[in-house]
């Protein structure tokens, strides 16, 4: 999710400095549909795409097969980060003790009205939220860990949101998998600079509001396991599924109980 820093969660007061999540709101108030609601994304190459923002309400048989995978092996007590207005938290109440976190206040306020346990918070300050047996990051939120720089941050992060034997269930995208010219070109332009080859800097706009630039990181799962090594996580295994290029990864917690 794109950063956002608002205090608020009223929908009227979030769209100067939340507009992630009021464009949530707008498309939640008005009965979630494909294409009602956009926003662009833009790389920092000057590359443009659309998002629609019904993507964050589709259905679990509109999801792909790796966030299904995903949310039929979660286990125990669970934490969905970057949880936006939570489509995966409600295919988990009921059976599972389930809480979510996402650092905007209009997400948050959206999955609040549909009765999910969903706080302000981030990857690296998810707040006082407790220990998890499952840590879910799906939508792509495996490009959290920012950077190679930035991931062991996140994944000592993790490591105290995690119990004895805990999983992340995570979905990422590995950018070599049928990439396109634009892309290829993007990634030789980030080894030209020194970056991995798909460390991506993008921001996001909607109506009048762009947020600031921030990193994603997409990587393969043999760059994964490069990435977790030393760290208390292991991968365990991958999964490829759905659109070309994205994965489930299943790492496992090897911290000692405390």
């Amino acid at each position: 999710m794109p950063p956002s820093t608002h205090a608020s969660a009223r929908h009227d007061e979030a769209t100067p400095d939340d507009g992630y999540g009021a464009l949530l709101r707008d498309a939640y108030e008005a009965g979630p549909r494909r294409g009602s609601h956009l926003q662009v994304v833009e790389r920092d190459d000057g590359y443009v795409g659309v998002e629609d923002a019904y993507r964050y309400f589709t259905r679990p048989d509109e999801w792909e097969p790796c966030e299904r995978r995903a949310v039929a092996a979660a286990r125990g007590r669970v934490l969905d980060i970057g949880c936006a207005a939570g489509r995966h938290l409600l295919a988990l109440i009921g059976d599972h003790d389930a809480v979510g976190i996402d650092p905007s206040p209009g997400a948050v306020a959206v999955a609040r009205d549909q009765g999910l346990d969903v706080r302000v918070g981030t990857v690296l300050e998810p707040g006082d939220v407790g220990t998890f047996d499952t840590l879910l990051l799906l939508g792509g939120n495996l490009g959290l860990l920012g950077s190679p720089g930035n991931a062991p941050a996140v994944l000592a992060s993790l490591s105290r949101l995690a119990r004895p034997g805990a999983r992340i269930l995570a979905v990422g995208h590995d950018p070599y998998a049928a990439a396109t010219p634009e892309h290829r070109a993007y990634h030789d332009r980030n080894r030209e600079c020194g970056r991995p080859a798909g460390q991506v800097r993008i921001r996001v706009r909607y109506k009048s509001w762009t947020s600031d630039w921030f990193d994603r990181l997409l990587l393969s799962p043999s760059e994964l396991q490069e990435v977790v090594a030393g760290s208390d996580w292991k991968l365990a295994g991958h999964y490829y599924s759905g659109k070309v290029g994205f994965f489930l990864a299943e790492l496992t917690f090897l911290g000692a109980e405390t």
